[in-house]
């Protein structure tokens, strides 16, 4: 089986169709790739050389949105794509993103459409960028479908961002803490052993304890930070297998409370876009595949894959989701009453607004109730260092 080569960088320089000077950052498995796809943009390449040490710098999310809705705007105006692009090109200073659109304005001049010059592309534009755009350009409604993408866009990294903020602060917290505790064990701690040594009098059990930690903790030290470095190394390899993706994705799931939460965010990010796509006249089996990549959950990425071929043999999407026992009941019977009603992308639409509601009210519930959960746990355990730590002075001060 042939391994995939993973995409290295390019700095070229060379000579558009118009024998303009240009340059800029390609991606490619290999030199005579990069080559080739230069050349099938109409750039004829004076000099190409592989960046080993620099990357492009990454486009953000909100970046992406505000792109284009500034280019639906441009496209409402009524200007055609290349103006708009050229337009785009002057008001951005972001590097990556102007050499972009450079890359797309080349592409539509030389005879592509939009949804054909964006496939080229996939590590910035994925399936529900292609989809949308090629379905408001066969409708010639290319700026109502821009604006849409652009909304579903937002409404997704409006859900990940409000799960990163609910963990963003309590994993703080655990981690100030957790350097305070290693700091004690590892610089206060010995300074007790030194003053008990000294008394040579026996030291009960758990201040005996806490100096084993600090041992334990300070003899390992040395060790400690390249096997945490190592392990950090292996987890990041691992995620990027699909089969250890998705046993991690499923074991998720299974998690008590937490596991809910994972799930609803993945849902209402895959009713988000398969609603805008619906609505755009995308057809339902062609849909699916895409809307369940943007769930951003390898498990409803294979559910939809079986929610793809019930389709294809006559069945509901409906009765193939409540099959699965992955999707909410609400979300079920929405669904049921869309198809029955042929009003399917409007329901989901509602019921993706409902569950991203629900979401964040969960989410700010669970982070009120987890913060000063993880205070006082860390707090008792820094207390009980404490306490263990001046026992045997007391003890010390009783006999004397």
């Amino acid at each position: 089986m042939k391994l995939l080569q993973r995409a290295a960088t390019f700095r070229w320089h060379g000579r558009d169709a118009l024998g303009r000077s240009a340059q800029g950052l390609l991606q490619a498995p290999n030199a005579p790739m990069a080559w080739a796809q230069l050349q099938r943009q109409g750039i004829a390449v004076e000099r190409l050389q592989r960046q080993w040490w620099s990357s492009p710098q990454r486009i953000e999310p909100r970046t992406m949105v505000a792109l284009i809705r500034q280019w639906a705007v441009l496209l409402r105006t009524g200007l055609s794509l290349v103006p708009a692009l050229t337009l785009l090109e002057r008001s951005t200073t972001h590097p990556t993103l102007l050499d972009l659109l450079k890359q797309l304005r080349q592409d539509v001049e030389s005879g592509l459409s939009l949804s054909q010059a964006m496939g080229r592309h996939p590590a910035v534009f994925g399936p529900l960028h292609v989809s949308l755009v090629e379905a408001g350009e066969n409708a010639g409604i290319l700026d109502a479908m821009m604006e849409r993408l652009a909304r579903t866009l937002e409404k997704n990294e409006a859900l990940r961002a409000r799960l990163r903020s609910a963990l963003t602060y309590p994993a703080a917290v655990m981690v100030i803490a957790l350097a305070v505790l290693a700091l004690i064990l590892l610089y206060v701690v010995p300074i007790f052993e030194d003053v008990f040594r000294a008394f040579g009098a026996e030291l009960p059990w758990s201040t005996r304890v806490v100096l084993a930690l600090s041992q334990i903790l300070s003899q390992g030290a040395i060790w400690g930070l390249p096997l945490v470095l190592l392990a950090a190394w292996w987890v990041r390899r691992l995620s990027r297998k699909p089969a250890w993706r998705k046993f991690w994705h499923r074991r998720v799931l299974d998690w008590p409370g937490a596991g809910a939460l994972v799930r609803d965010a993945a849902v209402a990010r895959w009713a988000h876009t398969l609603a805008a796509l619906l609505g755009a006249g995308v057809p339902l089996p062609e849909a699916l595949p895409v809307a369940g990549r943007a769930s951003g959950h390898a498990v409803f990425e294979r559910i939809n894959e079986h929610l793809q071929r019930r389709i294809a043999q006559g069945g509901r999407l409906s009765d193939g989701m409540a099959h699965t026992g992955r999707f909410p009941d609400m979300l079920v019977q929405l669904c049921a009453t869309g198809e029955d009603s042929g009003t399917l992308d409007v329901l989901l639409g509602n019921a993706a607004e409902l569950m991203s509601e629900d979401l964040d009210r969960r989410l700010q519930s669970a982070s009120s109730l987890l913060e000063p959960l993880i205070i006082v746990v860390l707090g008792g355990a820094i207390g009980v260092i404490l306490v263990a730590m001046y026992l045997p002075i007391f003890r010390l001060g009783q006999v004397f």
